[in-house]
């Protein structure tokens, strides 16, 4: 007989639990049932996109995700295809929420950001910062082999460099580390460039820690492979003119007298002015700058001058020079420089340079950068150095001038231009550089006009003396521009001519006595102390000019009349203490009223002179040899008076 089974199911109990007993329980049959309610209505997919649009945090969505998996055993796979995640993705919250709960779905990016840094041990944390500190521009690679040679642990410059980034130093200390050349023992100092080399480090980081140069460590680390320790020992044998033994309290002196005088020059200036003093015996450039360094460290010597080339910044190209001379006389370069403020007023330096040999062939110190300025140079340099082939200056109104112009042209001399905004096409601005370093601190130190026109000549006899550096490679072994230029004159040109073409706007004259000197019917004052000397008188548009030697004694304006040839007018003197100024003191002191500086004399015609003629008489109506007869015995008469030893037969 049969028996019905105890339990039995509702008719709305879930597909599963039919057919047996009901092992989840009467409430998740019944939430079952309700999802199976809710698919059929509206589907999960749809269902998930509505519940987005509700959430107000990252932790509502990561477990709506999960929500199925874990309460009502759905598939990854399917709720992943029902939200659009990863299964990956939702596998792992699910995971996470399965061993942390709540919290496993929080998001570990804000929790714990970035990648957890690397520990190192602590002996090769602390080595790393060593070396680091030692020498901040290390390489991270050098780093990794350093610390595997000397520890034997192996990392990699990406974790290095993450490493230094999270322990950054923030100031770099001093070191006991000594520079290659402080070491006492020469072997030692070879010994620690092979130690730092095997240890790891790089070449270039060696030479840069040590402060020496990176030919040198390959030098040392060559030598030590090819002969091992022995080639650490200093094979070397010391030269009898070696820099220690130089370096006397005498040579010392000496140049910090010319760092004193001098203290713009350089090491090649200074070492040019001392081989005048020293001759073959003199020590090298480079132990000159030695003791240049110690005078300023010691003594207080003036330190290194700089220029305007040291602030610009440096030419990408080679600087195009159109005009080179290839041989002496062939071109010349002239220019004009502000030189020093005097009293309130530029003082000008005009100079002449002989292109290939870098001669100064005339140069001087003026008030003024005009015409007869530069035609007086000029003047100077013609007529002791003949005519060159060319002159090459700017684009200056001097240079440019009438006067200027009609010279060149009568001695066939070709002028030159440089390109604008180009001055170092002309030579003579490499020149200035060196009259910057040389003679610009004495000029400075010039409180008048005539103390600053003294200095020129003394400057141009050291520069023309001294070496010269576009000469330092020649075969002939002539250094200095005086040797290069040697005996070498331009092509001649007859005195008389020269001074028929400046006779134009250049007159000479002795100054009398009294000071004064005549030109037409014109006394000018010029200087009582260059009395019975000859003074050159410069005339052009407006300005009469009195100098001596190329030192400007007078100025005044006056009127020329070229078509005549005739002064008319001069005034407005202008008188410059010189040198070559008067000693005797003048017993009443006038002013510039009292003291008449131009006088004019009365204008003289000359009369011609006839002088009447005496008639000559004749002598008595004597016969020929009567006249014969007395000439003979006048003749007797001086021959035994003059010469009595000689007689003579008639």
């Amino acid at each position: 007989m049969h028996t019905r089974p105890q339990t039995a199911l509702s008719a709305g109990a879930p597909a599963a639990c039919q057919g047996q007993a009901c092992l989840h329980g009467g409430s998740r049959c019944r939430a079952a049932v309700v999802v199976s309610r809710r698919r059929d209505g509206v589907s999960a997919v749809e269902d998930f996109a509505q519940y987005q649009l509700r959430f107000v945090d990252d932790i509502q969505h990561d477990y709506e995700v999960i929500r199925p998996i874990v309460l009502f055993a759905e598939t990854i796979a399917e709720r992943s295809r029902q939200t659009g995640i990863e299964p990956t993705v939702v596998g792992a919250k699910a995971r996470r929420f399965a061993m942390d709960g709540m919290l496993g779905l929080v998001d570990q990016r804000l929790v714990n950001p970035g990648r957890k840094g690397h520990v190192y041990p602590e002996a090769v944390a602390a080595h790393i910062l060593y070396l680091k500190q030692l020498y901040p521009s290390i390489h991270d690679r050098e780093i990794v082999r350093i610390v595997q040679r000397k520890f034997g642990y192996k990392t990699n410059h990406h974790t290095v460099k993450h490493f230094l980034e999270r322990f950054a130093l923030p100031v770099q200390l001093d070191l006991n580390l000594l520079a290659f050349a402080d070491f006492a023992d020469a072997y030692q100092a070879r010994w620690t460039v092979v130690r730092m080399w095997y240890e790891g480090w790089n070449k270039q980081s060696i030479a840069g820690c040590l402060q020496m140069a990176r030919s040198h460590v390959y030098a040392i680390i060559a030598a030590f492979e090819r002969d091992g320790f022995e080639g650490l020992e200093d094979h070397r044998t010391r030269p009898t003119p070696h820099p220690d033994d130089q370096l006397t309290l005498p040579f010392l002196k000496d140049v910090l007298d010319l760092q004193q005088e001098y203290p713009r020059a350089g090491r090649f200036r200074l070492h040019g002015l001392l081989e005048q003093q020293y001759g073959p015996d003199l020590p090298s450039a480079s132990t000159g700058g030695r003791a240049m360094a110690i005078n300023r460290r010691v003594h207080g010597a003036p330190g290194p001058g700089s220029s305007a080339r040291d602030e610009q910044e440096a030419a990408l190209e080679p600087r195009h020079l159109p005009y080179r001379p290839h041989y002496r006389h062939h071109l010349w370069f002239v220019d004009i420089r502000y030189l020093v403020k005097i009293e309130g007023r530029w003082v000008y330096s005009l100079c002449i340079l002989e292109g290939y040999s870098r001669t100064i062939l005339a140069g001087m110190a003026s008030e003024h950068q005009d015409l007869p300025a530069l035609l007086q140079l000029l003047f100077a340099a013609l007529s002791t150095y003949g005519c060159p082939e060319g002159i090459v200056s700017d684009h200056g109104a001097v240079f440019q001038a009438h006067a200027y112009m009609a010279i060149l042209k009568a001695l066939e001399i070709e002028p030159k231009y440089i390109e604008l905004r180009k001055p170092w096409q002309n030579l003579i601005e490499a020149q200035f550089k060196v009259q910057l370093r040389l003679a610009d601190f004495q000029f400075e130190q010039a409180g008048t006009l005539e103390e600053s026109q003294r200095l020129p000549a003394a400057f141009i006899e050291t520069f023309n003396t001294t070496r010269h550096g576009a000469h330092q490679k020649r075969d002939d072994h002539r250094r200095t521009p005086v040797d290069v230029l040697g005996w070498v004159r331009g092509r001649p040109v007859a005195p008389e001519h020269l001074r028929h073409l400046f006779g134009r706007v250049q007159f000479l004259r002795i100054v009398n006595p009294y000071g004064l000197v005549s030109i037409q019917r014109f006394y000018i004052y010029a200087e009582q102390g260059l009395a019975r000397q000859r003074v050159a008188v410069w005339i052009y548009e407006g300005q009469l000019r009195i100098e001596y030697r190329e030192t400007l004694i007078a100025r005044y304006r006056c009127a020329y009349d070229q078509r005549q040839k005739r002064l008319r007018e001069v005034s407005q003197p202008t008188l410059y203490h010189t040198i070559f100024a008067s000693p005797q003191l003048v017993l009443i002191e006038l002013d510039d009223t009292q003291w008449i500086k131009v006088q004019q004399r009365a204008l003289q015609r000359r009369t011609h002179l006839r002088i009447a003629m005496g008639e000559q008489l004749t002598l008595a109506a004597l016969g020929t040899s009567a006249l014969l007869a007395l000439y003979v015995q006048a003749l007797g008469e001086v021959g035994r008076i003059c010469f009595p030893h000689v007689s003579c037969v008639m």
